[in-house]
């Protein structure tokens, strides 16, 4: 007999006439619709305006889902959003460290693509964009903001375009009202986390040499990775650049999941323990 894949079906028939038939049908189907969406029993493709707002409302309802288990499991959540020239180093670590350590890290891309072109020219494909997040109930500003972290990667002229984005400028509004982690490293802090007033309780902050803080944390500038928790209990970290990430990923875990399990990560990806100890 013979055997045809059509889309993502198999066909195997012994008679050759009625597999041609079946894979012109098939491939008249595959052809006419996009991902199987039919429209009024027909094969038409939806406008893109339709299939947007289709993927956005089933992306929603998957990250809603992921929530709830998460919430019953106990598991910790994090946001990690990416743009153009975002330091693909910095997103790779802290996305890798916090998942081998069992955090659910949904990568979200601020531009009109789910695949970024990171500073050097790498590119990653994001889990979804971030207006996709974010849910609009008729208050300013409002968002569902159901991680526990959300943690912006460095490089330029990412940071400023993370910065620009107005999604994600909610989504750290309400993370800070829910006293809820924010971390950045690289031009992050000084490009994203500054302008926004996010720094306002730490009491240290650093970033790349190249970006100024401000007298505030001039002390803080040589610091590998800085923690900071206010008297409200919101917790800031931020770090320096690429050279530092797994310190910093490393940190987030500690505080994410605790000590143990930021040794048990540690541990098979051979950090030395003096950067443990540091």
């Amino acid at each position: 007999g013979r055997s045809s894949i059509v889309g993502v079906r198999c066909i195997a028939t012994s008679s050759s006439s009625f597999g041609a038939k079946r894979r012109r049908r098939g491939q008249r189907k595959s052809t006419g619709c996009l991902c199987g969406f039919l429209r009024n029993g027909t094969t038409t493709t939806p406008p893109l305006t339709e299939r947007r707002r289709f993927r956005r409302k089933a992306v929603g309802v998957v990250m809603m889902m992921r929530s709830a288990a998460a919430e019953d499991e106990k598991e910790k959540t994090a946001l990690v959003p990416i743009a153009n020239g975002s330091e693909e180093m910095e997103a790779t670590i802290i996305i890798d460290v916090l998942r081998r350590a069992g955090v659910h890290v949904t990568v979200a891309s601020c531009e009109d693509d789910l695949v970024c072109e990171m500073s050097r020219k790498v590119c990653i494909r994001a889990d979804c964009l971030i207006q996709e997040v974010v849910v609009d109930d008729g208050e300013k500003n409002n968002s569902r903001s159901s991680f526990d972290a959300i943690v912006v990667p460095g490089g330029m002229p990412g940071a400023e375009r993370l910065a620009e984005n107005a999604s994600l400028d909610a989504l750290l509004k309400r993370q800070k009202e829910e006293k809820k982690l924010i971390a950045a490293m690289c031009a992050a802090p000084a490009v994203v986390l500054l302008g926004k007033n996010l720094l306002e309780e730490a009491s240290e902050a650093t970033a790349h040499p190249a970006f100024d803080l401000g007298e505030a944390f001039a002390k803080d500038k040589k610091k590998r990775v800085c923690y900071s928790k206010a008297s409200n209990g919101r917790v800031v970290i931020t770090s320096q650049g690429p050279g530092t990430a797994i310190e910093f990923a490393l940190e987030l875990v500690k505080e994410l999941c605790g000590e143990e399990k930021r040794k048990e990560v540690a541990g098979p990806i051979c950090v030395p323990e003096d950067v443990l100890m540091g």
